[in-house]
């Protein structure tokens, strides 16, 4: 991806630093929804600390931003676009559920199957990042279209369930928050 926002002549160490700081939240990222997802749908018990981990991304938004804003002071007209393009790509680059009640039943069956479809696509997306391989971020983008839909439909479905209001609210939240994630 360097070599397209930044062309073949190299790219300014600072934003290295920055693209290496995405590549790592994204990676962190999807530890943090393997943990999740197992805690969620697996019912299992965390081993983890979640916000822990949620700050480890957190400081690598705010490293990429201020790397990013170093960058600009030195070299005000030089990479803006990209330098603009790399904050807003941080944004997405977070945010996962959590939930501690057991789940069971055709409809955590489903949501685990959604999930397992979404999950992969954080290592496709972190390789088509570093590599900038278009085809890569394409197959990411194709996936998270085919899922939206699922996703969508699934929280409907709930809504239209018998379920226990609490059981409905947990999966409808996930459903979401999963969808969310994948659109990120």
């Amino acid at each position: 991806m360097l070599k397209g926002l930044f062309g073949s002549e190299g790219t300014p160490p600072l934003l290295e630093a920055a693209f290496d700081d995405v590549s790592t939240m994204l990676r962190q990222a999807g530890r943090m929804l393997d943990h999740s997802l197992a805690a969620l749908l697996e019912n299992a018990e965390l081993e983890v600390d979640l916000d822990t981990m949620d700050d480890v991304v957190d400081e690598g938004e705010r490293m990429v931003r201020r790397t990013i804003l170093q960058h600009l002071s030195l070299n005000p007209q030089q990479d803006l676009t990209a330098s603009l393009i790399l904050v807003s790509m941080v944004q997405d680059a977070e945010r996962m559920p959590l939930a501690r009640s057991p789940r069971t039943g055709p409809f955590a069956q489903e949501l685990r199957q959604l999930a397992a479809e979404l999950r992969p696509m954080f290592e496709v997306c972190e390789r088509a990042f570093r590599e900038d391989d278009p085809e890569l971020a394409k197959q990411v983008f194709e996936v998270q279209t085919a899922l939206k839909p699922k996703f969508i439909d699934f929280t409907q479905r709930v809504a239209a369930s018998d379920l226990t209001a609490d059981m409905a609210v947990v999966y409808a939240a996930a459903a979401k928050i999963l969808r969310r994630v994948g659109a990120h």
